[in-house]
């Protein structure tokens, strides 16, 4: 009888998606997993790999009613948060696996080391598939296979845009990031990479994707833009992003949860870096292009530039972004 598997997932829509390598790993060990999160993430998170049931993530004495009532075998700690340990716990969840960290270590059974060093993010959870016996994949680059209702959902909503598939390449355009606004490129500039790239491309769509927290940024430019490009996205949930992003040929994006969602999807990226390392967080997998300028302040990890001049963004040119999608879009075939 398989394990009944436990995985507290992060509280970020791109954490979540670099954590899919976990999951794939724990389903191939023949693990039905369960996944606590939040419930707007649950439909996405349905799409991964071994994914059997899904617990909201709500206040800490319903989560703990929630868990005990089921009943689970183990659970795998992706947060190295205090209060992830402890719902495990509370829970009488047995085998909890979790790095040592946040003074939760008796809290955890077993605590594994977390290792030191700075590595891409997707690979951080190899130690404790190790604790746990499960073999280690080859890869460890998110992938997300959509079903064809999903596919259908997402062209049908690029058609309503008149954006129909296959009339020319469509460009997405991402200029939001919900952790804060020093990851977000100046709204002036993304209207006017949307002109530049017309001009570069005669035959290219565009489209301005927002989340429901990012109406005004994708209303600004698409008006400033000249009102040609459709916005899309504040009416869509997770898995219907996921669906639109699919069909795109490139995403322009800020550090985000769309850039991953895109990435795993196998969409090509131009991303943008500022106050994040690039060496922690790019896009995985081949094809992307990632763009920052290496100051010396960055990355610096604030939501707000400290010394108020926001430089790390400011610095990118308009001209170098069009150029990393012309070519980009140069290099995908058909």
């Amino acid at each position: 009888m398989s394990a009944r598997t436990l995985v507290v997932m992060p509280n970020w829509v791109g954490d979540c998606v670099m954590a899919e390598p976990v999951l794939r790993a724990l389903a191939a060990s023949g693990r039905d997993l369960a996944v606590l999160a939040r419930k707007s993430f649950h439909p996405l998170l349905a799409q991964f790999p071994g994914v059997v049931e899904g617990v909201e993530r709500g206040d800490d004495a319903a989560t703990v009613d929630e868990l005990t009532k089921r009943g689970f075998d183990e659970a795998v700690l992706l947060p190295n948060s205090f209060r992830a340990a402890f719902l495990a716990k509370r829970a009488g969840i047995a085998r909890r696996y979790g790095y040592r960290t946040d003074f939760r270590g008796p809290w955890l059974s077993p605590a594994v080391t977390r290792p030191g060093g700075r590595r891409a993010q997707v690979e951080d959870y190899r130690e404790l598939l190790l604790a746990m016996g499960v073999e280690v994949p080859p890869s460890f680059v998110p992938r997300l296979e959509l079903s064809p209702a999903t596919l259908a959902g997402g062209r049908e909503r690029l058609a309503r845009a008149r954006l129909d598939i296959g009339a020319g390449p469509i460009v997405g355009l991402a200029p939001g990031a919900e952790w804060g606004a020093s990851k977000r490129w100046p709204m002036r500039r993304w209207a006017d990479l949307a002109t530049d790239l017309r001009r570069r491309v005669p035959n290219l769509r565009e489209t301005i994707l927002v989340g429901p927290k990012e109406v005004w940024l994708g209303v600004r430019v698409h008006e400033e833009s000249g009102k040609i490009h459709p916005v899309i996205g504040p009416d869509l949930d997770l898995i219907g992003l996921a669906g639109v992003l699919a069909h795109l040929d490139v995403l322009v994006t800020n550090d985000s949860g769309p850039m991953h969602l895109a990435a795993a999807l196998g969409v090509p990226c131009v991303a943008l870096f500022g106050p994040t390392d690039r060496r922690r967080t790019a896009p995985a997998g081949a094809g992307h292009t990632v763009l920052d300028l290496d100051l010396w302040c960055s990355p610096c990890f604030f939501k707000r530039c400290p010394l108020l001049h926001h430089n790390c963004m400011n610095g990118i040119v308009v001209a170098r972004v069009g150029d990393a999608v012309a070519a980009t879009l140069l290099g995908r075939p058909g």
